[in-house]
């Protein structure tokens, strides 16, 4: 395996499982970075250990996996830019095999883009794991347009050049994984997906998710990324109302220009929010399944109004077609697949 490959772990309280999988790492050839996430005292002597064949870098504070995994990012590119091209990200607590590991990290050399490792989730898999897996898929393919059958998952491969990048990604716990793909798909990036073994040692015992109060937080962060079509959506919904009150003639008409310009501005608005800075190009199809939602919650709001029916009853009907075609485009692929 190539030198130019790191592996980068977040660590916290780790066993020895951590230990013997550094040292299988190394033996492969690779760069290891661990970042030690606030380790109780009696960890010290793993991480000891660990130093001889990684740089083990750290903070005595538990900050969260997304603080780590920037710290880790953030030393990547300060400090190993001229050894590393590409960073695979993996967990230190067993749940990934190292055959993995180097399948992710191949993948990401001759593609060039983001890996993401996906398990198969239709398996028996710990209920608390499953808690926070099925409803981010839900919510994720709504607010994107792009169904992931695993985007919880830390086994991922990015290029070194994103190093800096994540640094302005939101999160410093669990969310920070689904915000960075979250906004890799509003940027343009191509993600790659591969299938790799699920494993739950101990029935996932070890594990430091917390079911309710992590999946609130990521739950709270997918949402904000669909923050613009939400105000957007209640702009149209506003104006019409007030065109309705007023009893502006030609309803019809207007209508219609609210629909062209409130798709426009869905358009600018993005391209303006995540195209400028890295230079991407967000694909046309994106805003062809936007004007199509619009243009399907303009025909609701204009029966609702000739059959003098109650706008807002409308409006809500309007939000949760809108929620159903992301999620339906999302599992059609038409926006991409992983």
């Amino acid at each position: 395996m190539n030198l130019k490959t790191a592996v980068l772990l977040p660590v916290l309280n780790p066993d020895e499982k951590f230990l013997r999988l550094v040292e299988e790492l190394y033996n492969l050839g690779f760069k290891i970075v661990a970042v030690n996430d606030g380790s109780i005292e009696r960890c010290d002597e793993l991480f000891k250990k660990a130093a001889a064949y990684a740089d083990v870098i750290g903070y005595k504070e538990n900050k969260g996996k997304g603080y780590a995994l920037k710290r880790g990012f953030e030393y990547i590119g300060n400090n190993l830019s001229d050894e590393v091209d590409y960073i695979v990200t993996a967990d230190s607590d067993g749940q990934h095999a190292t055959e993995d590991i180097v399948r992710v990290a191949n993948l990401t050399r001759k593609t060039d883009s983001i890996v993401l490792g996906m398990r198969d989730l239709s398996e028996r898999i710990p209920i608390k794991s499953r808690i926070g897996n099925d409803l981010s898929k839900v919510v994720y393919t709504i607010v994107t347009g792009v169904f992931l059958k695993d985007n919880q998952s830390g086994l991922r491969g990015f290029p070194a050049r994103l190093c800096m990048w994540f640094q302005d990604i939101p999160g410093n716990k669990y969310e920070f994984e689904l915000n960075v793909l979250a906004t890799a798909h509003k940027e343009g990036m191509k993600i790659y997906g591969i299938d790799i073994k699920t494993i739950y040692e101990n029935n996932n015992k070890n594990t430091h998710f917390r079911p309710i109060k992590d999946t609130v937080r990521i739950q709270k962060s997918l949402w904000a990324y669909g923050l613009i079509s939400a105000l957007l959506y209640s702009l149209y919904t506003l104006i019409i109302s007030v065109l309705v009150w007023f009893g502006i003639p030609h309803f019809f008409f207007w209508l219609i220009g609210i629909f062209i310009w409130i798709t426009a501005m869905h358009a600018v608005l993005n391209v303006f929010s995540a195209g400028i800075r890295h230079r991407q190009k967000i694909s046309a199809v994106y805003y062809i399944t936007c004007s199509i939602k619009y243009f399907i919650t303009t025909l609701i709001l204009l029966l609702f109004y000739y059959m003098s029916w109650n706008m807002f009853l409308g409006g809500v009907l309007c939000l949760a077609v809108i929620m159903l075609l992301s999620y339906v485009f999302g599992l059609s692929g038409i926006l991409g697949k992983v």
